[in-house]
């Protein structure tokens, strides 16, 4: 025992007039604690272990004297504790490392907490249109993708009384120019992954014989709809995408729904720049009738502080 109070002495006494190292002969803090040999020997320091209910029962007081010690947690307060009105250990929830902040015993930063901070920054991006008034099957006023190589602006109108939106805008930037007739997408998103589904009705199938095309264009590009060409800007994507023949059902017996994905789209400059433009056309001897619209755009989970 007197030994080691004289241990004790020789290190608070050196840790008042000189940088002290364990394990190590040339500290450079006030104290530095090295590792001898993590395959042989446990290393690293061990704190006070207390229950939550003993750090409540701890006389700590308030001010800034106390400010910064540390113990771990071996399991949390009690609901009674940690309702009490001094919310002295209110955050004690869960077994961790916890300092005493002056007033209170606060969890030291974890999973948890990295995990909300991300959620409540990080946010999904989204949109679903569904033009419901404008190309309609009763009365029947069709978007007809012409005859090949012709191709026609989807324009559809999502600002009737009869369209359905769904819209996680947590940018609050406009996505869809219902004005321009293209996706708009922001300077936050320069290098990111979008993807964009059109969802068309049209007649039911009797063969595999029909196809349609989808065109993503952007910058100044300017398309020529007679021939499906195009000056200036860039394409994006270009894809054909072939009917398959449709058997009766019972929820719409004369119409089905074809998906046409546009996947992955890199976001550049120019895109932010000048948005997206699509068009729609028929890959056989004749239009496509098209209707009801459902247009989709995902711009992925985004960082809502950039």
């Amino acid at each position: 025992m007197k030994i080691k109070f004289i241990l004790l002495f020789a290190l608070l006494y050196a840790l008042g007039f000189a940088q002290v190292g364990i394990n190590n002969t040339s500290p450079k803090a006030t104290l530095q604690i090295d590792g001898k040999n993590p395959g042989t020997t446990i290393d690293g320091i061990i704190v006070p272990r207390l229950t939550g209910d003993q750090m409540f029962d701890m006389p700590i007081p308030n001010g800034t004297e106390n400010e910064a010690t540390l113990v771990y947690a071996t399991s949390a307060a009690s609901a009674t504790n940690q309702a009490n009105s001094s919310e002295k250990v209110k955050a004690v929830k869960n077994p961790g490392f916890y300092y005493w902040d002056g007033t209170k015993w606060s969890a030291m930063v974890s999973a948890t907490t990295i995990s909300n901070t991300l959620l409540a920054y990080v946010k999904p991006m989204n949109i679903l249109l569904n033009d419901g008034d404008t190309y309609t099957t009763s009365p029947n006023n069709p978007l007809d993708a012409p005859t090949g190589p012709a191709i026609r602006l989807f324009d559809a109108d999502y600002n009737g009384l009869g369209d359905f939106k769904i819209i996680n805008n947590p940018l609050n930037v406009t996505m869809w120019d219902n004005t321009e007739k293209l996706i708009r997408v922001p300077q936050q998103l320069l290098g990111y992954c979008i993807t964009i589904n059109l969802s068309l009705k049209f007649q039911k199938l009797t063969s595999n014989a029909e196809s349609s095309r989808l065109v993503a264009y952007t910058g100044n590009a300017v398309v020529n709809a007679t021939n499906g060409t195009y000056t200036g800007g860039s394409k994006i994507k270009d894809l054909m995408f072939t009917g398959t023949k449709t058997a009766t059902g019972t929820v719409d017996p004369n119409y089905v729904r074809d998906e046409l994905v546009l996947s992955p789209i890199i976001v550049t400059q120019q895109i932010i720049d000048f948005g997206i433009k699509l068009y729609v056309g028929s890959a056989m001897n004749g239009s496509i009738s098209f209707y009801e619209p459902i247009l989709t755009v995902d711009y992925g989970v985004v960082n809502t502080t950039l």
